[in-house]
Protein backbone atom coordinates (compact mmCIF):
# COMPACT_ATOMS: atom_id res chain seq x y z
CA UNK A 1 0.00 0.00 0.00
CA UNK A 2 2.78 2.46 0.82
CA UNK A 3 4.27 2.80 -2.71
CA UNK A 4 0.75 3.13 -4.13
CA UNK A 5 -0.11 5.98 -1.75
CA UNK A 6 3.29 7.55 -2.45
CA UNK A 7 2.49 7.48 -6.18
CA UNK A 8 -0.92 9.03 -5.47
CA UNK A 9 1.01 11.82 -3.78
CA UNK A 10 2.41 12.78 -7.20
CA UNK A 11 -1.15 13.36 -8.44
CA UNK A 12 -1.82 15.41 -5.31
CA UNK A 13 1.24 17.59 -5.99
CA UNK A 14 0.15 18.19 -9.58
CA UNK A 15 -3.05 19.71 -8.23
CA UNK A 16 -1.23 21.63 -5.52
CA UNK A 17 0.76 23.40 -8.24
CA UNK A 18 -2.25 24.00 -10.48
CA UNK A 19 -4.21 27.25 -10.69
CA UNK A 20 -7.34 25.40 -11.87
CA UNK A 21 -8.77 22.63 -9.68
CA UNK A 22 -12.31 22.42 -11.19
CA UNK A 23 -13.93 22.96 -7.79
CA UNK A 24 -17.51 21.79 -7.18
CA UNK A 25 -19.66 21.75 -4.07
CA UNK A 26 -21.33 18.63 -2.69
CA UNK A 27 -24.63 20.23 -1.67
CA UNK A 28 -23.06 22.90 0.52
CA UNK A 29 -20.84 25.91 -0.09
CA UNK A 30 -18.37 24.61 2.52
CA UNK A 31 -18.36 20.95 1.39
CA UNK A 32 -16.11 21.06 -1.67
CA UNK A 33 -14.47 18.63 -4.08
CA UNK A 34 -11.78 19.13 -6.71
CA UNK A 35 -10.95 17.08 -9.79
CA UNK A 36 -7.89 15.83 -7.89
CA UNK A 37 -9.99 14.30 -5.09
CA UNK A 38 -11.60 12.11 -7.76
CA UNK A 39 -8.33 11.43 -9.62
CA UNK A 40 -6.59 10.27 -6.45
CA UNK A 41 -9.54 8.16 -5.31
CA UNK A 42 -9.85 6.46 -8.71
CA UNK A 43 -6.10 5.80 -8.82
CA UNK A 44 -6.04 4.29 -5.31
CA UNK A 45 -9.09 2.08 -5.82
CA UNK A 46 -7.71 0.79 -9.15
CA UNK A 47 -4.29 -0.04 -7.67
CA UNK A 48 -5.67 -1.55 -4.46
CA UNK A 49 -7.98 -3.78 -6.49
CA UNK A 50 -4.89 -5.20 -8.17
CA UNK A 51 -3.61 -6.24 -4.73
CA UNK A 52 -6.92 -7.72 -3.52
CA UNK A 53 -9.26 -8.28 -6.49
CA UNK A 54 -12.32 -9.21 -4.41
CA UNK A 55 -12.05 -6.24 -2.02
CA UNK A 56 -14.73 -3.61 -1.41
CA UNK A 57 -14.37 0.12 -0.81
CA UNK A 58 -15.64 2.75 1.61
CA UNK A 59 -14.75 6.06 -0.03
CA UNK A 60 -15.56 9.68 0.70
CA UNK A 61 -16.22 10.81 -2.86
CA UNK A 62 -19.03 9.57 -5.10
CA UNK A 63 -22.14 7.52 -4.47
CA UNK A 64 -20.51 4.20 -3.69
CA UNK A 65 -20.81 1.99 -0.62
CA UNK A 66 -20.78 3.93 2.68
CA UNK A 67 -20.47 0.95 5.02
CA UNK A 68 -17.63 -1.41 5.83
CA UNK A 69 -18.40 -4.84 4.42
CA UNK A 70 -17.14 -8.28 5.44
CA UNK A 71 -13.90 -9.46 3.92
CA UNK A 72 -11.29 -6.93 2.85
CA UNK A 73 -12.43 -3.31 2.61
CA UNK A 74 -10.29 -0.29 1.76
CA UNK A 75 -11.34 2.99 3.42
CA UNK A 76 -10.18 5.99 1.40
CA UNK A 77 -10.17 9.75 1.83
CA UNK A 78 -8.26 11.03 -1.22
CA UNK A 79 -7.69 14.51 0.22
CA UNK A 80 -8.51 15.13 3.87
CA UNK A 81 -8.42 18.90 4.17
CA UNK A 82 -9.82 19.80 0.73
CA UNK A 83 -10.45 23.44 1.69
CA UNK A 84 -6.80 23.74 2.76
CA UNK A 85 -5.80 22.16 -0.55
CA UNK A 86 -7.92 24.61 -2.55
CA UNK A 87 -6.52 27.59 -0.65
CA UNK A 88 -2.95 26.22 -0.86
CA UNK A 89 -2.74 26.23 2.94
CA UNK A 90 -0.43 23.16 2.75
CA UNK A 91 -1.98 21.03 5.46
CA UNK A 92 -3.84 18.15 3.83
CA UNK A 93 -3.27 14.42 3.44
CA UNK A 94 -4.16 11.23 1.60
CA UNK A 95 -5.69 8.65 3.94
CA UNK A 96 -5.99 4.93 3.16
CA UNK A 97 -6.90 2.13 5.55
CA UNK A 98 -7.53 -1.58 5.09
CA UNK A 99 -10.12 -3.42 7.17
CA UNK A 100 -10.76 -7.16 7.35
CA UNK A 101 -14.20 -8.26 8.55
CA UNK A 102 -14.74 -4.81 10.03
CA UNK A 103 -11.41 -4.55 11.87
CA UNK A 104 -8.83 -2.02 10.64
CA UNK A 105 -5.53 -3.86 10.07
CA UNK A 106 -3.44 -1.32 8.13
CA UNK A 107 -3.40 2.45 7.82
CA UNK A 108 -1.45 5.07 5.87
CA UNK A 109 -1.67 8.87 6.10
CA UNK A 110 0.55 10.75 3.67
CA UNK A 111 1.21 14.49 3.55
CA UNK A 112 2.83 14.91 0.11
CA UNK A 113 3.86 18.54 0.60
CA UNK A 114 5.94 17.74 3.71
CA UNK A 115 6.68 14.21 2.45
CA UNK A 116 5.50 12.83 5.82
CA UNK A 117 4.34 9.22 5.65
CA UNK A 118 2.57 7.93 8.78
CA UNK A 119 1.73 4.23 8.75
CA UNK A 120 0.86 1.24 10.90
CA UNK A 121 -0.02 -2.42 10.64
CA UNK A 122 -2.03 -3.96 13.46
CA UNK A 123 0.24 -5.34 16.17
CA UNK A 124 3.39 -3.91 14.60
CA UNK A 125 3.66 -0.37 16.00
CA UNK A 126 3.29 3.01 14.29
CA UNK A 127 5.85 4.86 12.19
CA UNK A 128 6.63 8.22 10.62
CA UNK A 129 9.06 8.01 7.70
CA UNK A 130 10.48 4.76 9.05
CA UNK A 131 10.92 5.95 12.65
CA UNK A 132 8.73 4.49 15.39
CA UNK A 133 6.39 7.00 17.03
CA UNK A 134 4.40 7.21 20.26
CA UNK A 135 1.93 9.50 21.99
CA UNK A 136 3.05 11.98 24.63
CA UNK A 137 2.56 11.42 28.35
CA UNK A 138 1.57 14.97 29.32
CA UNK A 139 -1.61 16.18 31.02
CA UNK A 140 -3.98 18.93 29.90
CA UNK A 141 -1.96 21.75 31.50
CA UNK A 142 1.07 21.12 29.27
CA UNK A 143 -0.82 20.03 26.17
CA UNK A 144 -1.13 21.33 22.64
CA UNK A 145 -4.77 20.66 21.73
CA UNK A 146 -6.11 20.25 18.19
CA UNK A 147 -9.81 20.36 17.35
CA UNK A 148 -12.28 20.23 14.47
CA UNK A 149 -15.30 22.45 13.98
CA UNK A 150 -17.79 20.10 12.23
CA UNK A 151 -17.97 22.47 9.21
CA UNK A 152 -20.93 20.62 7.68
CA UNK A 153 -22.99 20.82 10.90
CA UNK A 154 -23.10 24.50 11.80
CA UNK A 155 -25.60 23.76 14.57
CA UNK A 156 -22.66 22.33 16.55
CA UNK A 157 -20.52 25.46 16.21
CA UNK A 158 -21.58 27.07 19.50
CA UNK A 159 -21.03 23.86 21.52
CA UNK A 160 -17.68 23.29 19.82
CA UNK A 161 -16.32 26.75 20.55
CA UNK A 162 -17.76 26.78 24.07
CA UNK A 163 -15.91 23.53 24.82
CA UNK A 164 -12.76 24.80 23.11
CA UNK A 165 -12.81 27.94 25.25
CA UNK A 166 -12.96 25.81 28.41
CA UNK A 167 -10.04 23.70 27.20
CA UNK A 168 -8.11 26.80 26.08
CA UNK A 169 -7.99 28.07 29.67
CA UNK A 170 -6.65 24.69 30.87
CA UNK A 171 -4.21 23.82 28.07
CA UNK A 172 -0.91 25.21 26.88
CA UNK A 173 -2.46 26.17 23.49
CA UNK A 174 -5.13 25.16 20.97
CA UNK A 175 -5.03 24.86 17.17
CA UNK A 176 -7.61 24.37 14.39
CA UNK A 177 -5.79 23.01 11.31
CA UNK A 178 -8.49 21.64 8.99
CA UNK A 179 -7.34 18.02 8.55
CA UNK A 180 -8.63 15.49 11.07
CA UNK A 181 -6.49 12.65 9.80
CA UNK A 182 -3.27 14.69 10.14
CA UNK A 183 -4.34 16.01 13.55
CA UNK A 184 -4.82 12.46 14.84
CA UNK A 185 -1.44 11.45 13.43
CA UNK A 186 0.14 14.47 15.11
CA UNK A 187 -1.27 13.21 18.41
CA UNK A 188 0.03 9.72 17.60
CA UNK A 189 3.53 11.10 17.05
CA UNK A 190 3.58 13.42 20.09
CA UNK A 191 3.55 16.59 17.97
CA UNK A 192 0.25 17.39 19.72
CA UNK A 193 -1.46 15.84 22.71
CA UNK A 194 -5.25 15.89 22.31
CA UNK A 195 -7.66 16.04 19.37
CA UNK A 196 -11.45 16.27 19.43
CA UNK A 197 -14.39 16.87 17.10
CA UNK A 198 -18.14 16.53 17.72
CA UNK A 199 -18.80 14.69 14.43
CA UNK A 200 -16.30 12.80 12.30
CA UNK A 201 -16.83 10.46 9.34
CA UNK A 202 -15.06 7.06 9.29
CA UNK A 203 -12.92 7.87 6.23
CA UNK A 204 -11.57 10.91 8.12
CA UNK A 205 -10.12 8.82 10.93
CA UNK A 206 -9.85 5.15 9.87
CA UNK A 207 -6.16 5.08 8.92
CA UNK A 208 -5.12 7.58 11.58
CA UNK A 209 -7.02 5.67 14.28
CA UNK A 210 -4.89 2.56 13.76
CA UNK A 211 -1.73 4.68 13.70
CA UNK A 212 -2.83 6.30 16.96
CA UNK A 213 -3.63 3.06 18.79
CA UNK A 214 -0.42 1.41 17.56
CA UNK A 215 1.40 4.47 18.94
CA UNK A 216 -0.08 3.81 22.40
CA UNK A 217 -2.96 6.30 22.17
CA UNK A 218 -6.66 5.85 22.81
CA UNK A 219 -9.76 7.18 21.06
CA UNK A 220 -13.37 7.25 22.26
CA UNK A 221 -16.59 9.10 21.52
CA UNK A 222 -17.66 12.02 23.69
CA UNK A 223 -19.96 9.67 25.64
CA UNK A 224 -17.08 7.22 26.18
CA UNK A 225 -18.14 4.62 23.62
CA UNK A 226 -15.66 2.66 21.56
CA UNK A 227 -14.97 4.09 18.12
CA UNK A 228 -16.80 2.26 15.32
CA UNK A 229 -16.33 2.64 11.57
CA UNK A 230 -19.98 1.66 11.12
CA UNK A 231 -21.28 5.03 12.30
CA UNK A 232 -20.73 8.78 12.21
CA UNK A 233 -19.95 9.94 15.75
CA UNK A 234 -17.89 12.24 17.94
CA UNK A 235 -14.16 11.57 18.34
CA UNK A 236 -11.58 12.39 20.98
CA UNK A 237 -8.08 10.95 21.29
CA UNK A 238 -4.85 11.22 23.26
CA UNK A 239 -3.10 9.40 26.07
CA UNK A 240 -5.24 7.97 28.88
CA UNK A 241 -4.40 10.73 31.37
CA UNK A 242 -5.30 13.54 29.01
CA UNK A 243 -8.58 11.82 28.11
CA UNK A 244 -9.46 11.81 31.82
CA UNK A 245 -8.80 15.56 31.92
CA UNK A 246 -10.95 16.04 28.81
CA UNK A 247 -13.93 14.19 30.30
CA UNK A 248 -13.64 16.16 33.53
CA UNK A 249 -13.95 19.36 31.50
CA UNK A 250 -17.02 17.85 29.81
CA UNK A 251 -18.31 17.15 33.34
CA UNK A 252 -19.06 13.50 32.66
CA UNK A 253 -19.77 11.45 35.76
Amino acid sequence: MIPIVKEAGEIYLQGAKSDSLLIKDKGSSVNLITEYDKKIQDFLSSKFREIIPDCSFLEEEGDGNKEITDGYCFIIDPIDGTTNYIKKYQHSAISAALAKDGEIIAGIVYDPELDNMFYAEKGDGAFLNGEKIGVSDCNIESSLVLFGTCPYEHELAHKTFELTEKIFYKALEVRRSGSATLDICYVASGKADLYFEMILRPWDWAAAYLILTEAGGKALTFDKKEISAQRIDSFVCGNENILKDFYEILQFE
